[in-house]
């Protein structure tokens, strides 16, 4: 029950702008008997992958159906992937983050700066804003470095991603849909190296865990929706806030 339990935390905070790793940091103190390996975390990922797939299938299908649009989506997903491949794989910073004596702190920081960001997102200027197909390849670029910071807990990846995306203009659906369009090789490339490293193995009792992160993942890719459009991140900010105390009084 537990896996199951986690499962759907992971499909939840996948998606909305509040961490999966962040909770999973405060939970694996708090809940000491919860010991999913990197392994099990990864299949959870894969659930999400498809909450993605699902939930985006018509408009990703037809990008498929036009060659010049295919090559577009290819090239502003590429260039918004390389910055936080490059830090993830050449740097040692995940592996430093995740093994500190810290990584309360380092968490506590990450959330009180997107709640800050949440909060005062409804600030930014939304008279010159511009749709998914206008996305340069700077634009793809300085997203993905926001990306980056994702290797921190507390800092949600669809999150930063979707404010980044915000800030520098792109209209707040088309936001979601790139932020999350992001997320599909991102995920799967943190997957498949989890997978090789663990030498292929499965543990059949995250098979339950993971389709429920997928169900919860439809449903918060909804909320995410919502929530975005009708310019209440601010709550999903406050949230964060709770969660930065949180991880600086149980440190």
């Amino acid at each position: 029950m537990t896996e199951i339990f986690l499962g759907i935390v992971q499909g939840i905070t996948e998606f909305l702008p509040i961490s999966s790793s962040g909770h999973l940091v405060i939970f694996d103190e708090l809940l000491p008997e919860v010991n999913l390996n990197t392994n099990d975390i990864a299949f959870l990922h894969i659930g999400t992958l498809f909450s993605i797939l699902i939930f985006y299938r018509t408009r990703i299908l037809n990008i498929f159906n036009n060659f010049e649009v295919f090559k577009y989506y290819l090239k502003i997903i590429t260039v918004g992937i390389i910055p936080a491949v490059v830090v993830g794989l050449l740097t040692p910073i995940q592996e430093i983050i995740d093994n500190s004596s810290q990584i309360l702190i380092y968490t506590g920081i990450a959330y009180f700066v997107v709640s800050a960001l949440l909060i005062f997102s409804e600030k930014i200027n939304t008279k010159n804003v511009f749709s998914i197909n206008e996305i340069t390849i700077s634009h793809a670029f300085i997203i993905g470095l926001a990306q980056a910071f994702a290797l921190f807990p507390g800092v949600s990846r669809s999150g930063i991603t979707l404010l980044t995306a915000m800030y520098i203009g792109v209209k707040k659906a088309d936001a979601i849909y790139y932020s999350l369009l992001l997320g599909i090789p991102t995920i799967f490339g943190a997957w498949s190296l989890t997978f090789v490293n663990q030498s292929f193995e499965i543990n059949t009792n995250i098979i339950i865990p993971t389709f429920a992160a997928m169900f919860t993942g439809i449903l918060a890719i909804n909320l995410l929706v919502k929530f975005t459009t009708n310019s209440k991140l601010q709550y999903f900010g406050f949230y964060c806030l709770l969660l930065s105390v949180v991880s600086f009084v149980i440190n």
